[in-house]
């Protein structure tokens, strides 16, 4: 157990390490005069855990995409046409291109290498690339990080934005048991691939992911003063919602916004006592969109019993004006 903790925290500072070296690339790149060109691209190599022809295959094709990607970006291009079902899913190319049309992201590093990951559900996964993503209004440019999901064999099968290495670290180590691990990492992928489908504005992948009966709850701040009767020191009216009019109005919410960015931080994972398929996740969340943003609680309670489709039943939104501790949970939607 030392040595796995011990291992975690070197890679930990090995993420440190390389935030600031692209940190300092950033400063730099800040002063070139002319810019990147179409010439640019980044090398991919790929270590350990998958077989050496399969980790070819996915540096390949990962240099492939991205060569697109790149080439789109810096020749303005309005999209990324050029993707080939040779190095990507069709879904995944899809999804690569919802992504770059609301948010256009390019990676600035020339080589990237990192442990390949193999996914409990199968096929292989690289967490933590580098990129830069510009929100489409102004021409600021936002650091993330990414991570790409393969198939089998080696191609690209699904791309979304990462959580942070420490906070996926963390919720790891949470878990009880071999089985809990497992969900954990789907878990993750879920939240992850869930937080993506908003800054896509992917309304079918919402509209599947929420189950037809879920309960959907909104709460807005009414007072915030001293002499509030409230315990928790703020009034807060509730608002439900069912999911077709969530659904609904999330379609305007995206029609009516070129970009969306959602970021997720301050997440916990707990896991129901009494029925072991379902988790809630609490999360601070940040809104950004062109004619709107804000910062809350969110918390989802979701149904893991088929791990393919994982289904939400409960979600909820609740101002910071909340203490954390007042936040909706777990506890608060037991069986029905």
């Amino acid at each position: 157990m030392n040595s796995v903790i011990k291992n975690r925290k070197s890679k930990i500072k090995m993420n440190i390490y390389k935030f600031f070296k692209h940190l300092i690339i950033v400063v730099l790149f800040g002063f070139m005069t002319t810019g990147l060109n179409a010439q640019h691209f980044t090398e991919f190599e790929f270590v350990e855990t998958a077989p050496e022809n399969i980790r070819r295959a996915m540096a390949n094709n990962a240099r492939a995409v991205f060569r697109q990607i790149h080439e789109a970006h810096f020749g303005s291009r309005t999209g990324v046409t050029n993707l080939s079902t040779n190095n990507a899913t069709q879904e995944a190319i899809s999804r690569i291109q919802a992504l770059w049309s609301t948010s256009k992201f390019y990676c600035i590093e020339t080589e990237f290498i990192t442990r390949v990951l193999a996914k409990s559900s199968g096929g292989y996964q690289i967490r933590n690339l580098p990129v830069f993503f510009v929100d489409g209004a102004t021409p600021e440019e936002q650091f993330q990080e990414i991570v790409l999901d393969f198939n089998s064999q080696g191609r690209i099968s699904d791309i979304y934005i990462a959580i942070s290495l420490q906070q996926y670290g963390n919720i790891l180590e949470a878990g009880n048991d071999v089985t809990d691990l497992r969900r954990r990492q789907l878990i993750l992928g879920f939240v992850e691939n869930f937080r993506t489908a908003y800054n896509r504005k992917d309304i079918n992948y919402l509209d599947q992911v929420f189950s037809n009966d879920a309960l959907i709850i909104t709460g807005t701040v009414l007072r915030r003063t001293g002499d509030s009767p409230n315990p928790i020191g703020v009034d807060v009216r509730y608002v439900t919602q069912s999911k077709a009019e969530y659904i609904s109005r999330l379609r305007g919410v995206f029609a009516r916004n070129q970009f969306i960015n959602v970021i997720f931080d301050e997440i916990e994972v707990m896991q129901d006592e009494e029925r072991a398929h379902i988790y809630g996740v609490t999360l601070r969340q940040q809104w950004k969109a062109g004619t709107y943003s804000d910062e809350g609680w969110l918390f989802l309670l979701i149904d893991f019993r088929d791990e393919d489709n994982p289904m939400i039943w409960v979600r909820t939104w609740q101002p910071l004006d909340v203490p954390r501790n007042r936040v909706f949970g777990i506890v608060d939607f037991p069986p029905r």
